[in-house]
């Protein structure tokens, strides 16, 4: 199941953005804080809509650890609980729908005001008072085509935190960025390994490395590599580019039929790397038919992409790039098919 289309109002730095025309492979571009990475969390969020956890994991790609409900606020335009955030998206097979709204803790008996004035009037605060309690949450409120709405509450407060017991998640995504690319690497790498499927992620490789012959995994549950001489070497000591396009390229092998967002993809690579990476990563999503949206400001990133997109004989209906600008604080998304960005880049224009 792939996006078609997206629309984000109030999530993040983002009042409102609609991107049309997605395609199977989606590289959004811009300036710094012109809202890429926010675009790739309000994904991860529609795609596991009813998934609690994912507010949380959104703000620790980030650095920002939720330590009180009111911290919950990140997550909304301006910081401002009145903001609320909707993010629709539009698939192949159905539309859906997540609405982010606080949960507003019950008014002490003593308050005259009702607790829903919180909401409706511009007036009222919702930051701590002496008269209102905090926000004590968020409620996730979600929506497939025209079925029932349901809703979720997240809180600080919950010890265990549950998955909605009448909807089914069909969807599946997984979000790589600079800090998260290592940590399912093992596990992901095992799971290929059982399945014998390793030879197209070797043949990626030699591209950085052209004496790889094979890969395991050895003693201390590490990834060991095969370069000609007497012993393996572990994959740590052949540098770190190798690891990171291994980490890539296992996950998107991982991921059949599912979706893949990737933030800072040239991050900590070399750009004579980039093509090769390129290389792997068209070829894994293509045999596995998995959707990639993914997030880079390297015009180095971006020429790659476009040369190793013509040689493997992508065409319009497989590629968008979107440029997001940002002006007074209102966000457009421009893109480009292979053939006008290829243009762009044959005449220097600014795709970035």
């Amino acid at each position: 199941m792939f996006f078609k289309s997206i629309s984000i109002k109030n999530f993040r730095g983002i009042n409102n953005l609609q991107i049309d025309d997605i395609k199977q492979f989606n590289i959004f571009t811009g300036k710094n804080n012109c809202g890429k990475t926010s675009i790739l969390e309000a994904l991860f969020l529609l795609i596991g809509m009813s998934n609690p956890r994912l507010p949380f994991s959104i703000n620790n790609f980030r650095d920002l650890i939720l330590t009180e409900d009111d911290d919950f606020r990140f997550i909304f335009n301006n910081l401002n609980f009145k903001n609320t955030p909707l993010i629709n998206g539009m698939l192949e097979t159905h539309r859906r729908q997540l609405e982010i709204t606080p949960h507003i803790a019950r008014p002490k008996k003593d308050n005259t005001i009702e607790e829903n004035q919180l909401l409706k009037d511009p007036d009222v605060s919702l930051a701590t008072t002496s008269t209102y309690n905090q926000i004590d949450g968020i409620i996730l409120q979600f929506q497939r085509n025209r079925d029932k709405k349901l809703s979720i509450e997240v809180s600080m407060k919950q010890d265990k935190i549950k998955l909605h017991k009448d909807y089914i998640e069909e969807l599946n995504g997984t979000y790589i960025n600079p800090r998260s690319i290592m940590g399912e690497l093992n596990g992901r790498f095992d799971v290929l390994l059982e399945k014998k499927n390793l030879q197209s992620i070797i043949t990626s490789l030699k591209g950085i490395e052209k004496n790889i012959s094979d890969i395991r995994m050895g003693k201390g549950n590490m990834i060991y590599v095969d370069i000609g001489i007497e012993k393996l070497i572990p994959i740590n000591l052949v540098g770190d580019g190798l690891r990171r396009i291994l980490s890539i390229v296992t996950t998107i092998s991982d991921t059949k039929n599912d979706i893949v967002l990737i933030d800072e993809i040239e991050n900590g690579l070399h750009y004579s790397s980039l093509s090769t990476l390129w290389k792997a990563i068209i070829r894994s999503a293509k045999d596995n038919n998995v959707q990639l949206f993914i997030a880079t400001h390297s015009y180095e990133c971006i020429v790659a992409f476009y040369k190793m997109s013509q040689e493997m004989g992508l065409t319009n209906n497989d590629i968008r790039l979107y440029r997001i600008d940002k002006t007074d604080n209102k966000h457009k998304a421009l893109f480009y098919d292979i053939d006008t960005l290829g243009a762009g880049i044959e005449k220097s224009f600014e795709v970035r």
